[in-house]
């Protein structure tokens, strides 16, 4: 068995280690001389936060991952002409605002995002990061009532969270790793619920874990050896960690909900391949 192996039996989240005062501590010094000598790393979240929603490995030395891992995403979504600049966004699982940074900061020749984002999350540190960091003309942080075995939630519960917008209110529901932490009651929730709030015609993106595409990091970094319903997790421990599903299974669930068609998205090699559907 790889070392990574017996790493993950003791700490099968970083994201939940990462609420332990003392790692936070360490994690701290990441951010003493960076900031220093490059100004776009000034004003970014504490590497807690970066680690905490997903650092590509990295423990330190990620400030590059946090500015750059959106970039394509947004390449994608605005040449498929699912959003627009005037387009209204749901986040699901926004994290310290990693993809909405670059809505927030985007200027071109007197362009700049001028709809709303709406950021959803279940961690009260994180969402009032951002709220301090974006401002409330464009942005809103909502929280979520979900409770997690990897993520806090102190007002969390196992009821169904309704989004609070309306019918058809919304251009673009996505998610980035939220499928990849959702046992099957708390995906069709939000499933549901992107094809309530989105208008006729419009996506809902969602990246996700999925058996039939399995990621470079499987028999590696994931197993997925666990069964729970639906779902293969990573640790029975602590199942929300690491879940994956079947394409099969995740394309119906959206028929079950109302989308007219829905597809997942890939290329060899990728980790999170992308379920997209249209209302």
């Amino acid at each position: 068995m790889k070392l990574q192996h017996y790493v993950r039996r003791y700490v099968p989240s970083l994201a939940t280690l990462s609420y332990n005062p003392l790692f936070k501590g360490v994690l701290a010094a990441g951010d003493v001389l960076p900031p220093l000598f490059f100004s776009e790393f000034r004003g970014l979240p504490p590497n807690y936060m970066r680690v905490r929603i997903g650092a590509g490995r990295r423990l330190f030395h990620n400030q590059m991952v946090y500015l750059n891992a959106a970039r394509n995403f947004w390449y994608f979504i605005f040449d498929q002409k699912l959003a627009t600049l005037d387009s209204r966004i749901v986040d699901i699982g926004v994290g310290c605002g990693r993809y909405a940074h670059h809505l927030r900061d985007y200027e071109f020749k007197g362009q700049r995002f001028a709809g709303h984002y709406y950021g959803i999350d279940i961690d009260d540190e994180m969402l009032a990061w951002c709220r301090n960091k974006f401002d409330a003309g464009r942005f809103s942080f909502i929280k979520s009532s979900h409770q997690s075995a990897t993520y806090l939630n102190q007002d969390s519960d196992r009821s169904f969270f309704r989004i609070p917008l309306d019918d058809g209110a919304v251009d673009l529901v996505f998610s980035t790793s939220l499928y990849t932490h959702l046992l099957e009651e708390e995906l069709r929730n939000y499933t549901n619920e992107a094809y309530r709030i989105l208008g006729d015609g419009k996506a809902m993106a969602m990246y996700t874990f999925c058996i039939d595409y399995p990621p470079p990091t499987l028999n590696d970094r994931h197993t997925f050896s666990h069964t729970m319903g639906a779902a293969r997790v990573e640790s029975i421990k602590n199942p929300e960690a690491a879940v994956a599903y079947e394409s099969a299974f995740l394309i119906e669930m959206c028929k079950q909900a109302g989308f007219r068609r829905a597809s997942i998205m890939t290329v060899q090699g990728e980790a999170q391949p992308m379920l997209l559907a249209i209302k």
